[in-house]
């Protein structure tokens, strides 16, 4: 059998308190709180979303993520991407992987993914800052580093080439990231490993053109992955309904789009990137953001498990066809989003069931 393909998930870790969302949203906020306010808002609108058996976590149960890594690695999945939060030197949502990190008996591989982006709060598509990102100097990168190596010693730490993975999910803002990412190799080298491995989020067309022109002399090794299903709504005209002309309008429901053409538009977009050695293919579950936004939302219509199966399927099998380490899935639990492979009231563990069908086949 050919070496298949290592499938990764986003992990979202928002599904407990902390201090700052009580403080911004309101005491007891969690993900779930999003979840189960949301509200059809067309006919066959599929919300609220929810989770098998009124799984509602909290995830400070160290027996929760226990079950979701057995769930995990039993149906195929490789690792979690752990979205990591880090505003130069202060950190959200840590704990999570702070107990995996502690409890070894969590059997799942991991790596951190920096969601290295202002946190806004939305409001009838308005944004108020929350907290803002920035990225210091050599000081600052050195304390980042530091961080990132507690978690580098833990066996089950993504490595690849005895190189630490860390994802970068909006590195186009890091306006010295050279210079970051070279620092953090040579610390890498230093503590004995082969340097670092820098995955970035290819969020947009014109990221990929810029990320490959900067792929030339790196001092570390860096890859790509095409992040979906952003690639894949910008080849479509977005909520047309809001902006005409300047001029900002309330639009009367969310923004529908055809879950077979976004399916369509990622196996064209796959294809188009798959001889690129260092660009790993994404793809996603469902998509429905509504929970967040409302009406300023956006919903893929007509998503089935057969649908989803065919989609991951191809891109599987071109990614093993094509030798390529990883393809990462969004998301484990992006409820909220309705991109999700937990188990929920309508189709069970049917997505997970099916990637452990396909994951298995020989290409």
């Amino acid at each position: 059998m050919s070496k298949n393909t290592k499938i990764i998930t986003y992990y979202l870790p928002q599904y407990y308190e902390t201090k700052e969302n009580n403080n911004w949203w309101g005491n007891g906020f969690t993900e779930w709180v999003n979840v189960k306010n949301a509200k059809p808002l067309f006919k066959n609108h599929d919300q609220p979303k929810k989770p098998y058996n009124a799984n509602y976590y909290c995830l400070l149960d160290e027996n929760t993520l226990k079950w979701q890594a057995a769930l995990a690695s039993k149906n195929g999945i490789y690792g979690f991407a752990f979205y990591h939060y880090w505003f130069k030197g202060r950190l959200l949502l840590e704990r999570p992987i702070d107990i995996v990190h502690t409890n070894k008996d969590i059997n799942i591989k991991f790596m951190l993914f920096w969601a290295n982006h202002t946190w806004y709060k939305s409001k009838e598509g308005k944004k108020e800052i929350l907290i803002k990102q920035s990225y210091g100097q050599l000081e600052d990168w050195r304390k980042h580093y530091l961080y990132f190596r507690n978690f580098f010693t833990d066996e089950r730490y993504i490595k690849d080439d005895n190189m630490p993975v860390i994802g970068i999910y909006m590195p186009q803002d890091i306006i010295e990231k050279d210079k970051m990412y070279a620092k953090w190799n040579q610390w890498a080298i230093a503590d004995g490993y082969n340097g670092i491995k820098i995955i970035e989020s290819l969020n947009h067309k014109s990221e990929i053109l810029n990320f490959k022109r900067s792929c030339v002399n790196n001092q570390y090794k860096i890859a790509g992955v095409l992040r979906e299903p952003n690639l894949a709504k910008e080849i479509i005209l977005r909520r047309p309904d809001i902006k005409l002309k300047k001029v900002i309008q309330k639009p009367t429901k969310p923004f529908i789009y055809s879950y077979k053409k976004i399916m369509e538009n990622e196996k064209k977009t796959a294809l188009q990137y798959a001889k690129e050695n260092n660009i790993y293919l994404g793809i996603n579950t469902n998509w429905d953001n509504t929970p967040r936004h409302g009406i300023y939302g956006e919903v893929f219509q007509n998503f089935d498990v057969n649908k989803f199966k065919e989609i991951f399927f191809n891109m599987y099998k071109i990614s093993c066809l094509n030798k390529k380490e990883y393809i990462f899935i969004n998301a484990w639990n992006e409820w909220a989003e309705g991109m999700y492979l937990e188990p929920d009231n309508i189709y069970g563990n049917a997505l997970l069931e099916a990637i452990n069908e396909i994951r298995k086949m020989e290409f």
